[in-house]
């Protein structure tokens, strides 16, 4: 016990080196982690680098925007379109044989389009056109093309 009494001024010297030490060394870790920031920032302070970035930020973002409104832009072309379809073969006359006369129905998503109907007969086939507006034609329909109109606007 006289032994550490008489060294104790050492040994709290000691202690105090080895921490002295320690804190030297965390502070070193920090300035190399400081020092590889501003290397990142090629020479400038690091609120021009965040400023930079704000800039860049805001700049995808008036891109993202833009770009947003051309979809919706290409989305109102695309539902003016026909996307819905639906075609019924059937035979015209009785004694033709088989299933070549068709009509084919193309709709929008209004419901707006055209049904296209083709006739097989013996000696020619006669293909007609007839407009679409909200599901139903001016001009008369047959049974096929209401069943084809009909179809078509079940697959919306």
């Amino acid at each position: 016990m006289d032994l550490l009494r008489q060294y104790w001024f050492e040994i709290a010297a000691g202690v105090t080196a080895i921490c002295l030490l320690t804190y030297n060394i965390i502070l070193s870790c920090r300035l190399r982690a400081y020092k590889k920031m501003t290397r990142l920032l090629k020479g400038g302070t690091l609120e021009e680098h965040i400023n930079e970035l704000e800039k860049v930020f805001q700049s995808q973002q008036q891109t993202i925007s833009h770009i947003g409104d051309k979809v919706a832009a290409v989305q109102t072309k695309i539902s003016q379109f026909p996307q819905h379809w639906h075609l019924v073969r059937y035979n015209a006359f009785e004694k033709t044989g088989s299933d070549l006369s068709f009509s084919l129905a193309l709709l929008n998503d209004k419901v707006d389009g055209f049904v296209i109907t083709g006739i097989f007969g013996r000696e020619d086939t006669r293909v007609y056109a007839k407009p679409v507006h909200e599901g139903k034609s001016q001009y008369y329909l047959s049974e096929e093309e209401d069943l084809a109109i009909k179809a078509a606007m079940e697959t919306k």
